[in-house]
């Protein structure tokens, strides 16, 4: 009489790694020549609209934020605009969140943990309105 034993299975040991996800590439033209270039998932610039001078001319940028606001003459001013940048071959390529408060075209630049603080502030002044939006019964 034969007994059967079971065989373990050897499962395997290398882990399944999955990779960070990269920029697509797209299309630029410098200089007159089409180029594939890296762009992050979260920008909306067409790169190939514009004919650059220079690679580090190319710039992602991402969906602009505003605070529309009526002013006396009917017309609707676009204030606090925030959208991400990056310049990827400047010298300084991280993305950085940008703010023109005043619709003058002038910005600021934020790192993360600056963005994060002004959003924040951001926060805290839009409670502070509330509480006088409270005093008009």
């Amino acid at each position: 009489m034969s007994v059967l034993h079971d065989v373990p299975t050897q499962q395997s040991s290398t882990p399944t790694v999955t990779p960070p996800s990269s920029p697509r590439l797209v299309a630029a033209v410098v200089r007159g020549q089409r180029i594939a270039v890296p762009c992050e998932s979260w920008c909306v610039v067409d790169h190939a609209a514009e004919d650059l001078a220079f690679l580090e001319d190319l710039s992602h940028a991402g969906e602009v934020v505003a605070l529309p606001v009526r002013q006396f003459d009917g017309t609707v001013e676009r204030i606090l605009a925030a959208q991400v940048v990056q310049w990827p071959f400047a010298r300084e390529g991280e993305p950085y969140l940008s703010v023109d408060a005043d619709g003058s075209g002038e910005c600021n630049q934020y790192a993360a943990s600056a963005a994060l603080a002004f959003a924040d502030q951001l926060i805290a002044h839009a409670e502070k309105i509330r509480r006088l939006v409270g005093a008009l019964g």
